[in-house]
């Protein structure tokens, strides 16, 4: 019954039952994938089938400000495929950030109300309900979660990196529902945020994901700056405590560790220490094609060209920067930053609005461009589908409230 009532059921039943489910279907999709065609990459073709078919149908437009911040990436990232030595590849990956963009771009045409933005927020906050459920399963049988690294709670997600950010974004989309002056909830649904906040936050630690724990404390410290203080004083103390968790200690430790030499006489690099050699030796191969890149998603493909290991398997950047510098080139890596910024730029521009939630939005794309220093963040396509619907939505939902402003001041000036 809640469903049929939501503003975002009623304008699309599809998109809304596909953004619902699309947070636990990571083990199922994974059973369906045959030779790089799976369910996964239906669905993924289904939502920008879906976007771009709804415009199509309605007559309408991609919105002028989508189409300022996405048009530069998204022109150098067809390039990119086309350039590719390996084109179907990067084909099939670049659709997930075309995804990316159709749920942006989605937020502008759904959102017209304070009440359409509550409902996608809703939805979000709903998607955590089964992955929850799973991760009590697997606290309570850890070996359904245990990896070579130990003990690491995914959820419903394929990796426990992906449900750490997933995680994130959660807690602070309910942070947002119950800070925000200009989205209203019921108090019942505030109580479940207010549950949510630190069941994320359990869950965040037993991902066991560092980067992701400093992204939970930066955009809850960004918000104790930009407005009230006291977060800031509680996000040190919370950080302090966790310090004391045995795992926590030996994550960190990790970090600071030296280089060991291993049975076989090479030498093992902590995992920041490895990252960042890896960095250093596709310098070369940037600069070979330093304007337009390899093509999408071929840094793996040519890893073991300039990185020499054993194995025979290569390895993404794990650095979103170094990532689309090497597939996509400078270009590219300029537009990556165009749209991060302009995003982040418009809940700067527009912050007396609504300051305590855009405090939390300025939050999440900081703390997003942050990690993308450490993780590849483009490749978490479920976290993404979330994340980028979120930001669409927040923004869609700012330019609204200015331009029914700026016509209120008119008509008062008419008036006058």
């Amino acid at each position: 019954m809640i469903i049929r009532k939501s503003p975002l059921y009623l304008f699309s039943p599809i998109i809304y039952v596909l953004l619902l489910t699309r947070a636990s279907l990571d083990p199922l999709l994974k059973m369906t994938d045959f030779g790089g065609v799976s369910l996964g990459a239906l669905l993924n073709l289904a939502v920008i089938v879906l976007f771009f078919g709804g415009l199509f149908q309605s007559r309408g437009t991609i919105s002028a400000s989508v189409f300022k911040l996405w048009a530069g990436f998204l022109a150098i990232g067809l390039i990119s495929i086309v350039i590719s030595p390996i084109p179907m590849t990067s084909f099939r990956s670049f659709v997930s950030v075309l995804t990316y963009f159709s749920l942006f771009s989605f937020a502008y045409t759904f959102v017209r109300s304070r009440e359409d933005l509550a409902s996608v927020l809703k939805l979000i906050i709903y998607t955590s309900f089964l992955p929850f459920a799973v991760s009590a399963f697997q606290f309570v049988f850890p070996e359904t979660s245990t990896t070579r690294d130990g003990f690491r709670l995914h959820g419903s997600f394929s990796h426990p990196n992906i449900f750490a950010f997933y995680l994130v974004l959660i807690a602070s989309v309910s942070f947002y529902c119950i800070k925000s002056e200009a989205v209203f909830f019921s108090k019942r649904f505030i109580r479940l945020c207010h549950v949510i906040i630190p069941l994320s936050a359990i869950c965040l630690i037993a991902t066991q994901t560092r980067s992701a724990w400093i992204a939970f404390i930066a955009i809850f410290f960004i918000y104790g700056l930009l407005y009230e203080r006291k977060y800031v004083v509680l996000v040190c103390c919370i950080g302090v405590l966790a310090l004391f968790l045995p795992f926590v200690q030996e994550r960190i430790a990790d970090l600071a560790s030296d280089s060991q030499i291993t049975d076989s006489g090479g030498e093992k690099l902590n995992s920041y220490a490895w990252r960042k050699v890896v960095w250093l030796s596709s310098w070369d191969f940037i600069q070979n094609k330093i304007w337009f890149g390899h093509g999408y998603d071929t840094f793996s493909h040519y890893f073991l060209d300039f990185f020499v290991l054993e194995e025979s398997k290569g390895f993404d950047a794990h650095n979103a920067y170094v990532q689309v510098t090497f597939d996509m080139g400078f270009l590219g890596v300029l537009a990556f930053f165009i749209l991060l910024i302009g995003i982040l730029t418009k809940y700067l521009r527009y912050f007396s609005l609504d300051p305590k939630g855009n405090s939390v939005f300025i939050g999440v794309i900081a703390a997003f461009m942050l990690v993308c220093y450490s993780d590849n963040m483009l490749f978490y396509l479920s976290y993404c589908w979330y994340l980028w619907l979120f930001l669409g939505s927040g923004c869609a939902f700012l330019e609204l409230n200015a331009k029914k402003k700026a016509t209120m001041r008119m008509m008062v000036r008419l008036d006058g």
